[in-house]
């Protein structure tokens, strides 16, 4: 490895665990679900800008801005970004119910120093990953080492899963990558990439693409009482009945389809996954009826070699084999990706990593690797890209917490990845 040594010690020097701490506490306290990032983006922007690094607003939709820092190099060199998303799985309200059983109040969701974690609401999905690429940065920066390359800071909007379907159509459900894409079509390009999602600071580059379909069959809405099952059989009238031979039909074909699709990526096997995450029939307040419609909605994780199509095709063969009316929507499809051209990107981690901490990168784990991130869209568009970040845990229903020190880690881990490859010389094009 031909790192500059005293360079990397006069970098390392710079990063300071307290501030680190508090810069993660800080950015927690800010609320910003999907949808509503504006506040946590003005603030990164304005540390940008106290603390010397170009500052970039890219308003994605209103009031959704991904912000930008960067760190200029003379111009001769290879360039590096780090993406990390603002957006938090949770929203922090009684929003939330429609997820977990029971909600921590609001002010428990706020970011606090205890102990040797910072916990709160995103910290580990992922605000520890962002505070740890914008203090390596900062550290790069008051180093005084001059880069031959750029490295691009982005922190991005709508990585969470959340997709626009039915009565919920505004920006709060439009995620899954919406700000990198918007980032990476308004001139924010580098010749590699590190997305810092958590990934217990394993290493990555294949990740598993994503389609969502909707599914509704019809039953007979008329009055229950005074029929016999004889004259009306529920699976004819019935339209949520008639929905429980589809849902065991599709969980049939869905563990066959996770055992056929297994992917083996360079880092591990990727695991495809089929979940039914949402049912919708009848009315509530009037279940003496027959439900006349029933819907259900079902996420689907396929490796990079499956595209959309092929998922729809085989859902359609197993429910034309039912004999039930139906209708089937897709209403999300993403591909996945394996990276191209990564070597070079993979090599440095793995040296600075094994130079930083004296042992072998890992890879990230199967359960872990077999999901969706931003890191897709760079691999998509042909920018060679990694996912490696750190990681906490669930410590209750929303709330999470991460280890200071693991945050360090990656702010080393990211500053030296940072003087490795930014410091190479451009490749002159014949």
């Amino acid at each position: 490895m031909a790192l500059n040594q005293e360079a990397a010690k006069r970098i390392l020097a710079e990063i300071d665990r307290a501030e680190l701490a508090q810069l993660a506490c800080d950015l927690t306290s800010i609320p910003s679900p999907t949808g509503q990032e504006k506040a946590i983006a003005e603030f990164i922007l304005a540390w940008f800008k106290a603390n010397g690094l170009k500052a970039v607003r890219q308003d994605v939709e209103v009031d959704r801005p991904n912000a930008v820092g960067i760190l200029k190099g003379d111009g001769n060199g290879l360039s590096l970004a780090f993406n990390g998303h603002t957006d938090t799985s949770f929203t922090g309200t009684s929003e939330d119910l429609r997820m977990v059983g029971a909600v921590e109040p609001e002010a428990d969701l706020k970011g606090r120093i205890v102990g040797n974690t910072v916990q709160g609401l995103g910290v580990s999905n992922m605000k520890g990953g962002v505070a740890a690429f914008m203090i390596a940065g900062k550290a790069l920066k008051t180093s005084g080492v001059r880069l031959k390359g750029d490295v691009i800071l982005a922190a991005v909007v709508g990585e969470i899963s959340r997709s626009p379907i039915g009565l919920w159509q505004s920006q709060e459900y439009r995620g899954e990558g919406i700000g990198t894409r918007h980032l990476l079509t308004h001139g924010m390009h580098s010749d590699y990439a590190v997305c810092a999602d958590g990934s217990d600071l394993n290493i990555v580059w294949t990740q598993t693409g994503v389609v969502q379909v909707k599914i509704t069959t019809f039953g007979k809405a008329e009055a229950a009482w005074g029929t016999k099952r004889s004259a009306y059989p529920m699976e004819k009238v019935n339209a949520i009945v008639k929905m429980t031979k589809i849902i065991d039909a599709l969980e049939r074909w869905g563990a066959a389809f996770e055992e056929k699709y297994i992917y083996d990526s360079p880092t591990g096997p990727l695991l495809p996954k089929v979940n039914i995450g949402a049912i919708e029939g009848g009315a509530p307040y009037r279940p003496n009826y027959f439900p006349g419609v029933c819907s259900i909605y079902l996420d689907v994780r396929m490796p990079p070699q499956v595209r959309p199509v092929t998922i729809q095709h085989e859902l359609e063969r197993t429910l034309n084999a039912l004999g039930i009316d139906y209708e089937l929507d897709v209403y999300k499809s993403l591909l996945g990706h394996e990276g191209k051209n990564v070597e070079p990107l993979v090599r440095s981690a793995e040296e600075i990593y094994q130079y930083l901490f004296g042992e072998k990168i890992k890879p990230e784990t199967p359960d872990r690797a077999s999901i969706w991130t931003d890191t897709n869209v760079y691999n998509e568009i042909g920018i060679p890209a990694i996912k490696i970040g750190p990681r906490g845990r669930r410590i209750s229903a929303r709330n999470e917490e991460i280890d200071i020190d693991v945050m360090v880690k990656a702010a080393h881990l990211y500053a030296l990845m940072a003087l490795d490859i930014c410091s190479r010389e451009r490749p002159r094009a014949e």
